[in-house]
């Protein structure tokens, strides 16, 4: 072994234009090797400077460019940079085999992005492959401003232990004991806007960042030292055989389910131009959601359609050509349904004092209350049941004759919308459903491309129907999309915080934490 890492502590220091001073103190016992490194890959628009290295106060002399070849001597009381061309490597000379405490700092330029709704920091703090493993390792985070739950979402990746707000306003990171060589820390942490000036600029939404970073978090027992044999087992039985017999056993039950459902097989179902279940949206989500058949389905575009088809939203455009939905003031929403007037108050809470909701709107204020939005969309299949047991659709759990039929009208509306465009006898004489139409086409996902169709038809008929022309419509559904994008992140934003939160923090998780930037794969001693 090369060397006993007693201590790793990093200290995280963000600046208000989005740069970050980082603070690692390496306190070890060196046995063999020549040199330290810190593997920084994966960099995009982060740049290192000002890298210094001090040993127990002794500064070391920067070289510039770093020369691994060289021998200890040659390396003593010396650091600088081998870069390469997905970041770096920041060295230093060990000097003499024996105890050291070692104070690496250094400049990441552009470490907070700006996102289109939030400010966020997704880096990689400690690598997973150092060698060898240290035996604590502790990450602090300071904001220019002080950081708690009203203000600040975090996710901790890459290792067991917890992620919490401490009393000074800063973040900490604190695995566990028994850091294991597949260990990492990823700090993923989510800003209000206004903190940074950060001139890292990116085209997204934190909700998507999340989505990403959510893949494969566990919160629960990771790997630690020790334990790799069965890692590799276990790996090899979680991404090579058990997803074969997952996928094998999903397809049969779903195939039994849908069954049970339409009262046939998917494929024998045709073309239907009727609407189903009386044109309830919830009875049809239900019906999508037991078939399996939901994923791309907007819900609250569906219902939001309707909304403005009752003149209790308007559709305008702002100074820009962009698509904005005022609330009628002079309408009582009081003939929606529970679940669409929940939707209504929540986007007119979120459309602020001028009651006019703007594009990222619902989607900023949704990612403050993730509870309330989740809470929403949680509830839409309890009351698609109620409505369903209500109307005849369903008895107990199980689909009536009735409702097997409304299913199998539902997936034909859907497989004639689909096909739309290769069927002869499409015409304008069913323009008195168009309307219906393009509810249940957002229903299906497919909303954009049935009002494109709709318009070939007859663009005089579309215009008279819809009190617009195609391209304010395609606005209007690309605003619906947005939201239902919204509603999805917030329900991953609530389990998240669900699952890694308890009071003032709560726990990382193991796995997780793609997207990151920094980091890599080694470090230590070499």
């Amino acid at each position: 072994m090369g060397l006993l890492a007693l201590f790793v502590s990093i200290l995280v220091q963000l600046q208000a234009d989005g740069s970050a001073r980082i603070s690692e103190r390496w306190e070890i016992d060196a046995v063999s090797g020549t040199e330290m490194y810190l593997v920084r890959r994966n960099l995009g628009d982060i740049g290192i400077s000002d890298f210094r290295v001090s040993d127990s106060g002794m500064e070391f002399l920067d070289t510039g460019d770093w020369d691994s070849s060289l021998s200890r001597e040659e390396k003593r009381g010396k650091c600088g940079i081998v870069r390469k061309s997905d970041g770096a490597e920041l060295c230093w000379g060990i000097g003499d085999y024996g105890h050291h405490d070692f104070l690496a700092t250094y400049l990441l330029s552009n470490a907070v992005k700006s996102l289109n709704d939030f400010d966020m920091l997704h880096l990689q703090l400690v690598s997973p492959g150092i060698e060898p493993v240290p035996d604590k390792v502790e990450v602090r985070i300071v904001s220019p401003c002080a950081m708690n739950e009203e203000n600040t979402g975090i996710w901790g990746f890459g290792y067991d232990g917890s992620i919490n707000f401490a009393e000074d306003g800063s973040v900490v990171l604190s695995p566990d004991p028994g850091f294991g060589k597949s260990s990492s820390v990823i700090a993923l942490i989510r800003f209000p806007k206004g903190i940074f000036s950060s001139p890292s600029i990116q085209d997204r939404n934190f909700g998507d960042v999340l989505q990403k970073a959510m893949e494969g978090a566990d919160y629960g027992s990771g790997e630690s030292s020790g334990g790799d044999a069965f890692l590799f087992l276990f790996c090899f039985l979680s991404f090579v055989l058990l997803p074969v017999l997952i996928i094998l056993g999903i397809l049969l039950s779903r195939r039994s389910a849908r069954k049970k459902v339409l009262g046939c097989k998917l494929k024998e179902v045709g073309y239907c131009r009727d609407i189903p279940f009386e044109g309830d949206i919830l009875q049809s989500w239900l019906t999508l959601e037991r078939l399996g058949m939901q994923r791309r389905s907007n819900v609250a575009g569906a219902m939001i359609l309707r909304m403005i088809y009752k003149g209790l939203i308007s559709v305008s455009k702002d100074g820009r050509d962009r698509i904005e939905l005022a609330f009628n003031p002079h309408l009582d929403a009081g003939e929606l349904s529970e679940p669409e007037r929940r939707l209504y108050d929540m986007m007119k809470e979120a459309s602020g004092s001028d009651t006019i909701l703007q594009r990222n709107e619902f989607r900023r204020w949704s990612a403050f209350h993730p509870k309330r939005v989740s809470g929403w969309a949680e509830s839409l299949t309890e009351n698609g049941k109620a409505a369903a047991v209500k109307n005849g659709n369903l008895y107990g759990s199980a689909f009536t004759a009735k409702g097997k039929g409304n299913a199998r009208n539902l997936i034909g509306l859907r497989n004639f919308l689909e096909d739309f465009t290769l069927l002869k006898e499409r015409s304008s004489q069913e323009a008195g459903l168009w309307k219906e139409y393009l509810v249940f086409a957002s229903l299906f996902g497919i909303a954009e491309k049935v009002s494109r169709e709709l318009q070939e038809i007859n663009p005089e008929a579309f215009e008279s129907i819809f009190g617009c022309d195609v391209f304010t419509m395609t606005g209007t559904l690309r605003m619906t999309s947005d939201m239902a994008a919204a509603i999805t992140n917030a329900r991953i934003s609530a389990q998240a915080a669900a699952a890694a939160r308890s009071g003032r923090g709560g726990m990382s998780s193991f796995g997780g934490g793609g997207g990151f930037s920094g980091g890599g794969f080694g470090g230590g001693v070499r």
